[in-house]
């Protein structure tokens, strides 16, 4: 797994959810995903304000594509979070 150094996080992009229902762009040329899940937080961050599992959300051109384990993640610093889901 990789693991983000500096003061950096992992997510997964999701689609949004509204209602409980799944919501999908109706073409894949709109503007890129702007919810993600946190999947590893840095060991460097000392106080983090999310954890493993919250859903973020985040700059529209926050961080960097990495494809590890045959999937695609987003590493981004951790100022790039604009809010969490509660």
């Amino acid at each position: 797994m990789f693991e983000p150094l500096g003061q950096r996080i992992l997510v997964e992009d999701i689609a949004e959810k509204h209602d409980g229902k799944l919501m999908i762009p109706p073409t894949s040329k709109e503007k890129p995903t702007l919810m993600s899940q946190v999947v590893a937080i840095s060991a460097e961050i000392i106080s983090p304000k999310v954890s493993v599992g919250d859903v973020i959300y985040r700059g529209e051109w926050s961080g960097q594509i990495v494809i590890t384990d045959g999937k695609q993640y987003r590493v981004m610093p951790i100022a790039d979070v604009i809010g969490k889901l509660k």
